[in-house]
């Protein structure tokens, strides 16, 4: 027997959904920086100078929490069977700080600044503190403390950065502002940052620095966002810092931009590329630029890097190369690489046949290379590596959808038709030749069924860079006798 005499709308779950490209031009950052703001105390100022009755209230603690807290003065009232002088007081509940302004017999208010400080002092357990005073009378009033804020960079933790509002706060000395200047210079990047103690002892300093490296896996579940080009700027000279990004960057399926140290020749470079594998890429000079007092220095070319690896995702695509492109503001390198096109010896094409990185300058400074340290060749080239990263990680967070659904052929068709639909998108943006999806007929047993396992394969077809145009050439003297005959 029917339940209903009219009509309902039951919502479907079923069908495919679009597939939303992760982000790709996010940097992880570690590195010092000494003098950054340790965060500020809430306040509130009453009374004025002229009539010398100044206070200001501070939160003990410092942070936004103070923000919370609440200072009022209430006029005393005298006994009225009794009537007395009343003293000034002071009484602490929970947030609210409440103040009894001392008067004499007949009411009227006599509290001076002074006298108001003393009780406030002089209260156990107060959550604020009084500065000020004076000899002028103080009158009732009702304000909330405010400006208080927490430490923006406390050590060890990721915290997100974009444009110089808050990276201003890390201060000029250490490796952070200086780097994240070298970022912003390409393009305003989003960063991820993670600040450690800056130590005097070599060995204690890589290990703070390895143990921040260790932090940016934890950056999506702090800041939502994964850090997927990662750099140590001043520190990946150390190979243990090298390698640490090395490792991190296979956890996070990022990339790791490693600085060679100052003045290595090629041989150096060449043997160190030797330890590092698919997801490093070395970089050889150092870069000119001026600092923030005006000096003229070489600094490690990494940040640099990764701002323009953001920069041609953003404006181009993540699988656009980062090779033959312009690095904006710098005004030279350490080691001149000799460059001559078509040549297979010059030092710029040896470097980049040994899966160096370097910077020619061609009509202005530009990144010359395309290759990870990579032995495979499937994977040798940055920008075949990110995108297959890109593919993988954007499919496997939308298909976390499908998890836990009945497992039948709806299900799987939805999967399929959603990966399919994302294929066809990225080869409309050019990003791809192409890529499909479909069942695995060998491994979909019914064994594996019944145990809840789907098996979906899928692939994809992406584009290398251009990294060498063949021109070939010959003389035709041809064309010399068809103008004769012409004539």
């Amino acid at each position: 027997m029917a339940d209903l005499h009219g009509v309902e709308t039951i919502e479907l779950t079923s069908g495919s959904v679009a597939v939303t490209t992760i982000q790709t031009a996010v940097i992880g950052l570690v590195g010092t920086a000494p003098d950054a703001s340790t965060g500020a105390a809430a306040f509130v100022t009453v009374g004025t100078p002229i009539l010398d009755n100044t206070l200001t209230f501070t939160a003990k603690l410092v942070g936004r929490a103070g923000n919370t807290l609440q200072v009022v003065a209430v006029a005393g009232v005298p006994d009225e069977e009794l009537p007395e002088e009343v003293p000034t007081s002071a009484v602490q509940n929970e947030q609210l700080l409440t103040i009894t302004l001392g008067c004499d017999e007949a009411g009227t208010l006599i509290a001076t600044a002074d006298d108001v400080a003393d009780a406030v002092g002089s209260l156990a357990g107060s959550a604020v503190v009084v500065s000020g005073g004076g000899a002028g009378l103080v009158g009732p009033f009702n304000e909330k403390l405010s400006s208080g804020e927490d430490e923006p960079f406390p050590l060890n933790t990721p915290v997100a950065v974009v444009g110089s509002t808050l990276w201003s706060k890390l201060g000029a000395a250490g490796t952070l502002q200086q780097a994240l200047g070298e970022i912003n210079n390409q393009r305003n990047a989003l960063s991820i940052v993670v600040r450690v103690a800056e130590e005097q002892d070599e060995e204690a300093q890589r290990a703070a620095i390895l143990a921040g490296i260790n932090v940016l896996s934890r950056s999506k579940t702090v800041t939502t966002y994964q850090p997927r080009i990662l750099i140590a700027t001043g520190f990946s000279e150390d190979d243990a810092v090298g390698k640490a990004l090395e490792t991190q960057a296979g956890k996070l399926r990022a990339v790791a931009y490693v600085d060679c140290a100052s003045g290595a020749t090629m041989q150096e470079v060449v043997q160190r590329r030797q330890m590092y594998g698919a997801r490093t890429e070395i970089l050889r000079p150092r870069v000119q630029v001026s600092n923030s007092d005006g000096q003229i220095i070489y600094r490690p070319y990494s940040a640099a890097a990764a701002g323009l690896r953001a920069r041609i995702d953003y404006e181009k695509g993540w699988w656009w190369s980062k090779s033959n492109q312009d690095i904006y503001n710098i005004l030279g390198v350490e080691q001149i690489d000799e460059f001559i096109l078509g040549d297979e010896n010059c030092d710029a094409n040896l470097l980049n046949m040994q899966n160096i990185s370097t910077i020619i300058r061609r009509s202005g400074f530009k990144h010359w290379g395309n290759r990870l340290c990579s032995i495979d060749p499937q994977f040798r080239f940055e920008s075949v590596r990110r995108t297959a990263d890109v593919i993988e990680d954007s499919i496997q967070e939308t298909i976390l959808e499908y998890v836990d659904r009945p497992l039948d052929r709806t299900n799987a068709d939805d999967i399929i038709n959603t990966i399919n639909a994302y294929m066809r998108q990225l080869h409309g943006l050019g990003a791809i030749f192409g890529g499909k999806a479909w069942l695995d007929e060998e491994l979909n047993t019914a064994e594996s069924l019944a145990s809840g396992v789907l098996y979906i394969n899928y692939d994809f077809g992406p584009k290398s860079p251009t990294e060498r145009i063949t021109l070939r050439v010959r003389v035709n003297n041809q064309y010399a006798l068809e103008e004769l005959n012409a004539a």
